[in-house]
């Protein structure tokens, strides 16, 4: 059997599932992401404590008759699965308070939405007893010994109108990820004005009226070459006024004679662009070293200009 987390005394937990006469109840410990706390919550009537820390079946309301979890082991490296449902309390049988049950100061449903537990690490144990205590009984029950299911993180979570179906995956799904997480190779690997290009978009930001010969793919504005790369190909169109205002478009190539350039965009705007139209141009990044020049922050190139060029062996 699985070594126990928690027992009453060494050999306890086998002693008791050796008569085949015991009862049991899972707990769920959910630390929250970015050290937002944690919840601990109990399949069942009753709450469970050990260890100093308790369990309450209150709410939300956990595996519920007809929502049992469903678990999924596998042998090897693949990963393993597990779903359940939670089920928060639309009203407190005692206060009358509208959804009592909260993640923080919010609704359990309106943080889940919000995204409170994506990425958050559960822990299931199996809690035993030989009994379920009668009444009255202790508000919360120490059982004879706890036992680990299943460990990992949330992978996904769907949404219903009073309920929502978690779904768990173990950490072997971390293998799963691409490694190394940055290759070597000649081209900067970074997003042209991302944190960690550290340029700033509007440092480089171009303001552009359209003139008369624009149209809905061709933007035309009397304008010059931008600076740092010199070119807006591979930049991006921001349109601040008319019927394409917020409307965003990436700039396939841009050619500029006589300080007029016309923007060739990879998919066209959804509307006619008018004269007197506004917007912003942004340069764009072949991710050359040389253009990271260009920008002056080659300090911060993304990539390994030095690499050999692929070769052809005969």
């Amino acid at each position: 059997m699985k070594t126990p987390i928690y027992e009453t005394s060494t050999g306890a937990l086998a002693a008791l599932l050796a008569t085949r006469s015991f009862v049991f109840g899972d707990l769920y410990t959910i630390t929250l992401p970015n050290n937002n706390g944690t919840l601990r919550l109990c399949s069942g009537d009753v709450d469970w404590s050990y260890g100093g820390n308790s369990w309450g079946h209150g709410g939300p309301l956990i595996d519920t008759p007809g929502s049992r979890p469903t678990a999924h082991w596998k042998i090897g490296l693949d990963t393993d699965t597990w779903q359940f449902a939670l089920i928060p309390r639309a009203v407190d049988p005692i206060s009358g308070a509208a959804w009592p049950d909260l993640i923080g100061s919010v609704p359990w449903l309106q943080a889940v939405a919000a995204g409170a537990l994506m990425g958050a690490t559960v822990r299931v144990d199996r809690a035993y007893l030989p009994s379920w205590p009668v009444f009255p009984r202790a508000p919360a029950i120490s059982p004879t010994g706890v036992v680990t299911l299943f460990l990992g993180r949330v992978a996904a979570v769907d949404l219903e109108r009073t309920m929502a179906h978690v779904m768990l995956n173990s950490h072997l799904d971390i293998l799963s990820n691409d490694m190394p997480r940055n290759l070597f190779q000649a081209g900067c690997r970074l997003t042209l004005f991302s944190s960690r290009c550290t340029l700033a978009a509007s440092s480089y930001a171009v303001s552009c009226t359209a003139t008369g010969t624009s149209t809905a793919l061709s933007p035309v504005a009397a304008v010059g070459v931008p600076a740092g790369s010199g070119t807006y190909a591979l930049g991006r169109v921001a349109f601040t006024s008319g019927k394409n205002a917020t409307f965003t478009r990436s700039i396939r190539s841009a050619a500029t004679a006589s300080g007029v350039t016309t923007f060739s965009l990879i998919a066209p705007m959804p509307f006619p662009v008018l004269a007197g139209d506004t917007f912003v141009a942004y340069p764009g990044c072949d991710k050359k070293y040389a253009t990271c020049g260009a920008f002056g922050n080659q300090a911060n190139f993304g990539g390994q200009d030095k690499i050999p060029s692929p070769e052809t062996a005969v």
